[in-house]
């Protein structure tokens, strides 16, 4: 048995590894187009990238709270409290997509490298989302029923969905929640009223339900029940 839990840690550490890498190959390339333009318009995405990480942090968290066998005496209390920070986060890993509007921003000569600089920017952005979402649904799976967990998991996308179009167009950040309590509030229930509040949030619930579902039939969850390090 804990040969079987070694090999479930390493693997699951090279998907964190994976996904440091990717970053790693998106800060480079940002990097190396900052030193030969001089300008460094294009480092926001370092930023936007260390958000999307955000999430991810927290849902291991999670995980190896929940996994732990150490008695805790508020351990469901700080499981609630990581479930709830990775919600409010989780809107940055699709934001990453909305930054590729900027390529026509771009000088002309160096398009192609801006290009692939802002896919690479996109891809860790959705790949890190979707892995937490991942860990998240493993951590509900060990509290409460399968149909219950999916039902969370999908009101998640859909305020996923909603949180980015509030990030994007009405410029709200993830701690104005703390900053600005009342006035997120209020204008977010003024934008649902707007069409494309609406329309984002559908366009990206079905772009992270079907990109996380497709996630799960090419890596099946064979050892969701078993506990690791994450």
């Amino acid at each position: 048995m804990k040969s079987n839990q070694i090999r479930i840690f390493f693997r699951i550490s090279r998907t964190t590894l994976s996904l440091a890498l990717l970053s790693a190959l998106c800060c480079l390339l940002l990097i190396i187009r900052a030193v030969q333009t001089e300008q460094i318009r294009g480092l926001f995405l370092l930023w936007n990238l260390f958000l999307a990480w955000i999430p991810l942090f927290f849902a291991l968290l999670a995980r190896r709270l929940s996994s732990s066998t150490r008695v805790i005496r508020s351990k469901p209390l700080f499981i609630l409290v990581n479930l709830g920070l990775w919600l409010l986060f989780f809107p940055n890993s699709p934001y990453l997509i909305t930054d590729l509007i900027h390529l026509g921003e771009k000088e002309r000569h160096i398009l192609w490298f801006d290009t692939v600089g802002f896919f690479i920017a996109a891809l860790a952005g959705i790949c890190t989302g979707l892995y937490s979402l991942k860990v998240i649904h493993q951590v509900l799976n060990q509290f409460i029923n399968n149909v219950l967990a999916w039902i969370v998991i999908s009101v998640s996308i859909v305020l996923s969905g909603f949180g980015l179009y509030l990030g994007r167009f009405a410029r709200f950040n993830s701690w104005d929640l703390f900053t600005h309590p009342f006035y997120l509030f209020r204008k977010s229930f003024q934008e649902l009223q707007n069409p494309l509040a609406l329309q984002t949030t559908l366009v990206f619930t079905l772009v992270v339900a079907v990109l996380y579902i497709s996630l799960l039939i090419l890596i099946p969850n064979r050892n969701a029940n078993l506990k690791n390090a994450g």
